[in-house]
């Protein structure tokens, strides 16, 4: 309960705070049809039944083309920052990438909210049962975008990558990562 509310605060500040910005009201998220790059900082949360949950660091490089005000095409390539250890255990990323189409929608002058779905590559190191693993499949996440100026905006986002079977042990990650974005 108090995560939703922590959570729907800032957002309906956002789409609230319209009326005390000049300026015009987008309807779709990106505001310009500028082909854009960014770049993301995150934890990786990997679970694995009967093992302890991990926690290694990323980074992550975005560049993407808006096709219209709502729909996007994205390509993304990142690598593990460092490992984190439980019980024994240690969990790294290698790399990862992949392909997405996001959808976007304003919520107000500065702030949109937006989806992503598609194909994504993920490598990690592992000091137990199988070792490393190379997983691509399908994954989807959702974010936030809030614009600083026509071209620079912050965002917050929250993956689902693929995951798979690690010596009969089911196990699954995701990332959680801040960043900016920058259309040329």
């Amino acid at each position: 309960m108090k995560f939703r509310t922590a959570l729907m605060i800032p957002l309906a500040v956002c789409a609230m705070s319209s009326p005390a910005f000049a300026g015009p009201y987008f309807a779709g998220g990106f505001h310009t049809m500028d082909p854009y790059v960014g770049a993301n900082i995150g934890l990786l949360q990997y679970n694995e039944s009967g093992a302890p949950g991990f926690s290694p660091s990323a980074i992550m490089l975005r560049a993407g083309m808006p096709l219209n005000p709502y729909l996007a095409i994205e390509g993304r390539l990142g690598t593990g920052l460092s490992s984190d250890q439980s019980n024994g255990g240690s969990v790294s990323v290698g790399t990862f990438g992949g392909a997405y189409a996001k959808g976007s929608v304003a919520l107000g002058p500065i702030f949109s909210l937006y989806g992503v779905a598609g194909i994504a590559t993920v490598n990690l190191h592992r000091n137990f049962r199988d070792g490393n693993t190379t997983d691509t499949g399908l994954s989807a996440g959702v974010g936030g975008d809030v614009q600083l100026q026509r071209s620079l905006a912050l965002n917050f986002e929250w993956t689902y990558l693929p995951g798979g079977n690690d010596a009969g042990h089911s196990y699954n990650s995701s990332l959680f990562s801040v960043g900016v974005n920058y259309a040329f």
